[in-house]
């Protein structure tokens, strides 16, 4: 996964697309060829089919085999209605565009419960669908004989578009598209996608719906497919299902990754290239489809990140890409606290049990977290703290017990819900947005505290950039809180071990939690940083934070926690203070042993 070309819209990029709609202008008056024109047509709507699947694969890293499908909805639809109904463009386009939406989001609510080989077969299988049903519909769709005598779209006067004209319109759209796509991929919505190739589960836990945000992924990518299908349908005036078949999925597919899935020009690029191919070489008919095959298969092994993520490594090309504004620090915004619970627990559990098959990791384990405490949980490794953990978080669902929070009894309820509770965490083995900067991680975690929708980031409403400034300068005081805040810009994956788990704390606090699970916080970290990160849980503490801390480092747990919890086996075999627990025979004789006496020295 790349990274976008550009953080965010601005001057410049209004002056790039600027000089886009100049060069499609002056195209077709330049060229003025018919099968030119025509050529620069398909290049426009099939590179809108493109940037939408690219939406999809390449910020979601979702697969489709089957948008030709989607393609065919928005095409049949507009040349119907126009053939059979005698409705003009401008009325029946809209529709095909919004039927092509729907049967996304019609095949996208039940696909996408399915992962990774599952989802691509079921795209696949709606594909053929379509395919098969254009192909022998034959009072719908004629068949192969297809639809005739589309007629074009007609200007203010009533005269049909010309070839030309019809170019500008799709050109306009094409540059249309391309901005939106710019607003929303480099905006919330954006971030929030790259979180889901990132991290489904760690996205969940700062409160992203994953299944309503990869639906919306699937919805706005069909939307468009048929764009272009629409455009399809109305350029030479007839259509038939001999064009909606598996091998053009794969060709949109291709052009994604050739070009650099991820990136904002690469479908661009790949859709320029992968469809001038058979144009150029149309000459050498009986050896343009291995030149075809040849480029694709050079492109995919030497440029494994597309044309344009290749370049955008090259040392030249890096220095030249406009990097993120800096945020400057505003200790004012600091900001992570849901405000002071009274002193009824934060959260309690009663015989909380899972089984795996016939393994029992938590056996009745009933527990009680007073609110602004640090509580710590400690045991030998397999005792059942993780699993506690992922339970107490939504991860895995109980076997038997509950889980109450500030009085309100849960059941079965999913870890995007538990963080829109209060309660959030961090991970043993960390799991960060890579892909993003370290800032845009912690911007993640606002999720749930953004207002802004997808049509305000889709037109760059003041609202939506007030507001995004305004927690961007809250995610740069988070940084600066757990000492980061110099490396806000870089890459996520890029920062060192012990600034990595500093960063996933920050990322929890942009939750405002009322509980903050950290797991296993000082794993891999050095004294330094230990030392450091005692002081930023003390901290967390007196922001008025409960915080239940799982950790092996004997020093840090007993030198943090207010109450100490033990569990042995899945069972908790103790709780008290941390000098109750350190006498506790029991405690010694399961876990602490010598690592004790080490404490006391």
């Amino acid at each position: 996964m790349r990274r976008p070309v550009f953080a965010h819209t601005g001057p410049r990029d209004g002056l790039r697309f600027l000089a886009a709609a100049a060069l499609a202008a002056a195209l077709p008056l330049v060229f003025h060829d018919p099968f030119f024109v025509l050529v620069l047509q398909s290049l426009g709507y099939l590179f809108i089919v493109t940037l939408g699947l690219d939406i999809l694969v390449g910020w979601t890293g979702q697969i489709s085999l089957g948008h030709a499908g989607l393609y065919a909805v928005g095409a049949y639809t507009s040349a119907l209605l126009s053939t059979r109904l005698d409705l003009p463009f401008w009325v029946t386009a809209p529709i095909g565009v919004v039927l092509a939406g729907v049967a996304g989001a019609l095949l996208a609510l039940p696909s996408l419960r399915a992962k990774g080989p599952y989802l691509a077969m079921v795209t696949l299988a709606f594909g053929f669908m379509i395919e098969v049903t254009s192909n022998r519909w034959q009072s719908l769709t004629n068949g192969p004989m297809g639809i005739a005598a589309i007629p074009a779209p007609t200007l203010p006067g009533g005269a049909e578009m010309d070839a030309r004209q019809y170019f500008w319109l799709i050109a306009g759209v094409a540059i249309l598209c391309q901005l939106f796509a710019n607003n929303l991929l480099t905006s919330r919505v954006g971030r929030t996608l790259l979180a889901l190739k990132g991290s489904e589960i760690a996205a969940q836990t700062v409160g992203v719906n994953v299944y309503r945000w990869k639906v919306l992924a699937f919805v706005i990518s069909s939307v468009y497919a048929g764009i272009g299908g629409v455009f399809f349908a109305h350029q030479n005036g007839f259509i038939n299902s001999d064009t909606f078949v598996f091998g053009l999925s794969v060709s949109i597919l291709t052009a994604v990754l050739m070009g650099g899935s991820g990136t904002l020009y690469g479908p661009l690029v790949g859709s320029v290239i992968l469809n001038l191919i058979p144009t150029v070489f149309a000459r050498l008919h009986e050896y343009h489809l291995y030149i075809y095959g040849g480029i694709i298969l050079v492109t995919i092994i030497f440029l494994p990140d597309g044309i344009v993520g290749s370049l955008l490594k090259l040392p030249v090309l890096a220095r030249l890409r406009r990097r993120p504004a800096a945020v400057a620090p505003d200790p004012d915004v600091l900001d992570f606290a849901r405000g002071r619970d009274g002193d009824q627990p934060v959260v309690i559990t009663r015989d909380l049990t899972k089984d795996f098959g016939g393994i029992r990791a938590l056996d009745r384990v009933s527990l009680t977290v007073r609110p602004r405490v640090v509580h710590g949980l400690i045991g030998p490794n397999g005792s059942g703290k993780s699993t506690f953990v992922n339970v107490l978080t939504g991860l895995y669902q109980p076997t038997q017990g509950e889980v109450e929070i500030q009085g309100q009894v849960l059941r079965r309820t999913r870890p995007h819900r538990m963080a829109q509770l209060g309660v959030t965490r961090t991970f043993q083995s960390i799991r960060l947005f890579g892909e993003l900067t370290v800032l845009e991680n912690v911007m993640v975690g606002f999720h749930l505290h953004l207002r802004a929708g997808v049509w305000s980031h889709l037109l760059q409403t003041p609202g939506a950039v007030a507001e995004e400034a305004a927690f961007r300068r809250k995610a740069r005081a988070l940084l600066d809180f757990v000492g980061i805040g110099e490396r806000a810009q870089e890459l996520a994956k890029n920062l060192p071990y012990g600034q990595q788990r500093l960063l996933e704390i920050a990322r929890a606090l942009a939750v405002r939690p009322r509980l903050l699970l950290l797991d296993e916080p000082a794993a891999g970290v050095n004294p330094t940083e230990i030392h450091h990160l005692s002081k930023i849980i003390g901290d967390i503490r007196g922001a008025g934070v409960t915080q239940i801390v799982i950790e092996h480092h004997m020093e840090l747990i007993m030198g943090i926690s207010d109450v100490v919890s033990v569990l042995d086996f899945g069972q908790k075999i103790a709780e008290g203070t941390t000098g109750e627990i350190q006498q506790n025979p029991t405690v010694i004789e399961a876990y602490l042993g010598s690592g004790m006496e080490a404490v006391h020295a």
